[in-house]
C-alpha cells in the first residue's frame, strides 16, 4: 500500500501553520500528529491497511488469543467464522465474547483447534518521535495534516481558525472513507445475511450466526 514520508507531512504542517518548528516544539507537533493517526484508525473498522479477513488463528480451550507467534496483533475481533469463508461453500460463524485473554467462542461441546477470524490489526504506531515509523500512510496524510494545523491553532489559542481547518480535515478524511475499496469491504465485512442453510447449524451447536 502506498505511502508518504513523515519528512513530507511535516514539512505540509509548517507549511499550513506558517511557521519553522524549533527542535524543542517538534515532540509537540509529533504528539498533535499522533492523536489524529489514533482517530483516523479509530474512525473506520475497515481500513485496508489495518484488517485481515479470515485469518486462521489457532484456539486454545475455546479462546482465540489476542497475539499468535508470527501473525499481527489483533486489535480487535469483527467476526469468527468456523472455516474459510470465502470459498465455494458456505460457513457459519461463532458467537464470542472478548477479554482480556482474547475472544471466547460460544462453540457448545465443541473443542476447535483453529477458526478464521476477520480483525483490526492492532495500532501501535509512532510517527515522528523516536522509537517511530518514518511512513505515513497515504490514505491518512491529508487529515493528519490539517488536523495537526487545527490543533496547533487551537492550541494557541485561535479558536475560529481552528474550527475552519478541522472542517477541512473532517473533509479530507471522508474523502478517503466513501472509496471504493472501503466500501466493499465494509459490505463484505459487515454483511450477515441469513439462510436456510446457515441457519441449520444452530440447532445442533446453538452458537452461529451469519
Amino acid at each position: 500500500m502506498q505511502t508518504r514520508p513523515y519528512s513530507d507531512l511535516y514539512t505540509l504542517i509548517e507549511g499550513l501553520c506558517g511557521v519553522q518548528f524549533s527542535l524543542i516544539e517538534q515532540p509537540r507537533i509529533n504528539s498533535l500528529m499522533n492523536s489524529r493517526a489514533q482517530r483516523a484508525y479509530d474512525a473506520c473498522e475497515h481500513w485496508p491497511r489495518w484488517i485481515k479477513i479470515a485469518e486462521e488463528r489457532e484456539v486454545n480451550s475455546s479462546v482465540i488469543p489476542f497475539s499468535q507467534s508470527g501473525l499481527d496483533e489483533i486489535g480487535e475481533f469483527l467476526r469468527v467464522f468456523v472455516s474459510e469463508p470465502y470459498g465455494s461453500n458456505a460457513t457459519q460463524e461463532y458467537d464470542y465474547f472478548v477479554t482480556s485473554g482474547g475472544a471466547t467462542l460460544l462453540s457448545g461441546g465443541l473443542l476447535p483447534d483453529s477458526a478464521f477470524v476477520t480483525y483490526r490489526i492492532a495500532f501501535d504506531v509512532t510517527y515522528g518521535n523516536q522509537p517511530s515509523v518514518d511512513t505515513i500512510p497515504r490514505e491518512w496524510f491529508q487529515y493528519l495534516a490539517h488536523g495537526t494545523y487545527s490543533d496547533y491553532l487551537r492550541s494557541e489559542g485561535q479558536q475560529e481558525k481552528a474550527i475552519i481547518a478541522d472542517q477541512e480535515a473532517e473533509d479530507k478524511l471522508f474523502y478517503e472513507l466513501s472509496k471504493p475499496e472501503i466500501t466493499r469491504t465494509a459490505q463484505l465485512v459487515g454483511n450477515k445475511v441469513s439462510t436456510n442453510l446457515n441457519m441449520q447449524p444452530r440447532q445442533s451447536f446453538g452458537s452461529y450466526y451469519l
